[in-house]
């Protein structure tokens, strides 16, 4: 990388020094004309060599304006993506700071563009005059550097300079956040040169304690609690959308009138509270987070991520179980409906009782509470002429429901007895004493199928009670024998 870069600012830095004298050749002449000068860029910038200025030309104005060109003339010549990534990052490493301005009488002058940047201090960017040379230090922020951190208003490591105090890593920092109060100690940490040894040094901010090469600088504050706290509210609530919350926490039942109140659609039953207590409910938030943002009527949550999950979670519980082989089958079949099924921490049925953990239930920053529809169907499958969903009427049983789907297939089990039905909540089997059951929204009817038995079938069977018949009279006449 850096001898493409090398051989590419080789190229361009003939074109540049023909498009400044070209730019010379073309002004007019008058007496506030720019006067044309030579410039010579040494050491370690993206770009040597010398280039025409004018004498009303300051330092930073030419250097600005020789990166520009270089840069761009680099990186068009590229045409992968990769690469020019590279070569960006890489040619935008040049040291801003103790860059050395000779001049032809002997002058010597340290320039400090950073601090012209910050401070507007023109005494760090001086006009050009002829023939100055403009020589950049070495720049290595692995080794060079100091480092400051805190309650700053921009967290930096910048080139380290001799002479360097903690008014300069304050500047470079921005200044104190003044979201923080009370803010007067900075804490600097110095290792030795071996790193194995760290001195502590607290200082007074209003002190220019001086610094040295590898200094890191935290300022020192208590924490500012003067966050964007907020929950977000969807679904059936007045005013859904994002809720300011406390430090602390704000109530359940706070947010909740913050979000205009229950619509009367809502379906508390069904409502929850999402919290990051598993990466699952993490991925959920985050992906209805952001889907409710981009288009609130698109809430999913990517199938891939759901079946890592699942994968993750079987494997680790398995990894560790005790279980016999018969019953790992039931425990993977608990364990996924475990990991798909929605369940809240909070049943907010229980939100208006005064007394209830729900009405004193804290919500938390970045929780996400999701309040749907009342869902007012019943499920009907298996064989009848048309499944699907049926809509919930009070007090009718599972007759009703079988006959608005159609009714029974010719494949149907005869026998009432074997129709289940299937509560919605606790997934309960239900098939005796069906008729006095009034189903509920949510629930669901399953008519199962006839199983075709054919003649391999019957002789297995026949077979099968043979032998368990052969067995048993081997034995009696064996125990015949015995007893004579």
């Amino acid at each position: 990388m850096k001898k493409i870069i090398i051989f590419l600012m080789t190229v361009i830095s003939v074109n540049i020094s023909a498009q400044e004298n070209d730019q010379q050749n073309n002004r007019q002449i008058n007496p506030l004309s720019l006067q044309p000068i030579t410039v010579t860029i040494g050491g370690e910038f993206i770009i040597t060599g010398s280039f025409a200025a004018s004498k009303l030309q300051r330092l930073d104005f030419l250097i600005s304006t020789i990166y520009n060109q270089a840069s761009q003339q680099a990186l068009g010549a590229l045409n992968q993506i990769n690469v020019i990534e590279k070569v960006s990052k890489e040619i935008k490493k040049y040291p801003l700071r103790d860059i050395t301005l000779k001049r032809t009488n002997g002058e010597i002058r340290k320039i400090d563009l950073m601090k012209f940047r910050l401070t507007g201090d023109f005494a760090n960017n001086p006009y050009l005059l002829n023939d100055d040379m403009i020589i950049f230090p070495a720049y290595d922020l692995n080794t060079n550097f100091v480092e400051i951190i805190g309650a700053v208003n921009k967290e930096v490591k910048f080139q380290f300079v001799d002479g360097d105090g903690l008014a300069d890593a304050l500047l470079f920092a921005g200044g104190i956040n003044q979201a923080y109060e009370n803010v007067k100690t900075a804490e600097i940490s110095r290792l030795n040169s071996s790193g194995d040894k760290e001195e502590i040094i607290h200082m007074d901010i209003s002190t220019n304690f001086p610094l040295k090469r590898g200094d890191r600088i935290k300022i020192l504050a208590d924490p500012n609690q003067k966050r964007i706290f907020k929950a977000l509210v969807l679904g059936e609530v007045k005013n859904p959308g994002y809720v300011y919350l406390k430090q602390s926490g704000t109530e359940l039942k706070e947010v909740i009138e913050k979000a205009g109140g229950f619509k009367e659609t809502a379906d508390l039953s069904r409502s929850e509270v999402i919290r990051d207590y598993s990466s699952f409910e993490m991925l959920k938030k985050y992906k209805l987070s952001e889907e409710y943002l981009n288009s609130p009527e698109k809430i999913l949550l990517p199938e891939t991520q759901l079946k890592m999950r699942q994968m993750q979670d079987a494997l680790s519980l398995a990894r560790t179980n005790n279980l016999q082989l018969e019953d790992t089958l039931f425990f993977n079949v608990d364990n996924q409906l475990r990991v798909l099924r929605s369940e809240s921490i909070v049943d907010f049925t229980k939100l208006s009782d005064s007394n209830s953990d729900e009405s004193k239930f804290s919500v938390k920053d970045g929780d996400m509470i999701l309040i749907p529809q009342p869902f007012d169907y019943v499920y009907v499958f298996g064989q009848v002429s048309k499944y699907g969903f049926i809509k919930h009427v009070e007090g009718k049983d599972y007759n009703y429901y079988v006959e608005k789907a159609g009714g029974k297939t010719e494949m149907a089990r005869e026998d009432d007895d074997e129709i289940v039905v299937i509560k919605g909540k606790g997934k309960d089997w239900i098939t005796k004493e069906k008729e006095k059951l009034k189903l509920e929204a949510g629930d669901y009817v399953y008519i199962p199928k006839i199983i075709p038995r054919n003649f391999n079938y019957y002789l297995s069977r026949i077979g099968s009670i043979a032998s368990v018949i052969g067995g048993i009279a081997t034995l009696i006449l064996l125990l015949v024998q015995f007893g004579k």
